[in-house]
Parts: structure tokens; C-alpha cells; sequence
């Protein structure tokens, strides 16, 4: 019963924070509450099965994470992208909107998988190893997506030189 009232109170404290970290995946605000809907009820379903309690932000996280990849998917199916409606564009946007559209666009030429990884060891402040074993891949294949997402991002947004 512990772990149930340990989960009430992450989700009270990060609620956001995983609404955010979805979005950055999914890229669709309606879809990101759809991933952390459905990774709260499967959280709350099986709080039993968690062997280790410490762990439990890092596996509600490794639950959001794989549902935004899974409505990714779905959404970006190309039978989606037929029925999709166009996007409404904003004009008169403020100057310093204009580099976060330039992200938002940067991030949206990404696989989600590439975006789950950046999200997570970028955003979520997790190390690479973390970020692995939250996403379910070896160590390399975090890597790999990490180094990918990051030469992209760079040739997107025109900042190719410096690495890190």
C-alpha cells in the first residue's frame, strides 16, 4: 500500500513534468495526455509488480516514455498522415518564438525513438546507461540514438560546427 500513496505523490509532484516529457516525444499535446493517461492507469495496475521502490520515478518514466514512442508511431503511420488535417500556422509570431519553431521543427525530423533518448538524458537530466535501460536498448544503441539525434539536430538548426 506504500508503493500506491509513493505513486500518488510522484504523480502529484511531476504530473507536468511528465505531460512535458511526452510532448517532446509525441509532439501533440493530445497525444502526450493520452501517453501519461495511459501510463498512470498501467503504473497504478501493477505498482505491485515493482521490485524495487526507489526506482519508481524511473519506471513511470520508462512507462510515459514507451506509450509517447507507441502514439508516435501510430500517429506518424502513413494512413495518418493522410487523414492528419493540416496544421494551423501561426503568423505575427514574437521573434523568440521563432527559435523555439525552429526546435519544435529540428525535433520533429527525429525517429521517437531518437526523441525518447534525447528527451530522457537531456531533459530528464538521466545518464546515457540510464537512459538505456529506461528505453529497453543496450548501452550502444542509446548511444547511437543519442549521436544521431544530435548530428541531426545540428545539420536542422545550422549549428554543424563544435561537437560534443
Amino acid at each position: 500500500m506504500t508503493s500506491v500513496l509513493a505513486l500518488e505523490d510522484l504523480v502529484a509532484e511531476n504530473y507536468e513534468r511528465l505531460i512535458r516529457v511526452a510532448l517532446l516525444i509525441c509532439a501533440d499535446r493530445t497525444d502526450a495526455e493520452d501517453a501519461v493517461q495511459v501510463a498512470l492507469e498501467r503504473a497504478w495496475r501493477h505498482n505491485e509488480d515493482l521490485r524495487e521502490p526507489d526506482k519508481l520515478s524511473a519506471w513511470l518514466h520508462r512507462i510515459v516514455v514507451r506509450e509517447a514512442i507507441r502514439l508516435e508511431r501510430r500517429r506518424r503511420g502513413l494512413f495518418a498522415r493522410w487523414l492528419a488535417p493540416p496544421h494551423d500556422i501561426s503568423v505575427g509570431l514574437q521573434p523568440e518564438r521563432d527559435r523555439d519553431l525552429d526546435l519544435q521543427a529540428a525535433l520533429s525530423g527525429l525517429s521517437a525513438e531518437q526523441r525518447a533518448a534525447l528527451v530522457l538524458h537531456y531533459y530528464a537530466g538521466y545518464s546515457v546507461a540510464e537512459t538505456a535501460q529506461l528505453l529497453g536498448v543496450p548501452l550502444e544503441t542509446a548511444r547511437s540514438r543519442l549521436r544521431l539525434a544530435r548530428a541531426r539536430l545540428r545539420s536542422v538548426l545550422g549549428g554543424s560546427h563544435g561537437q560534443h
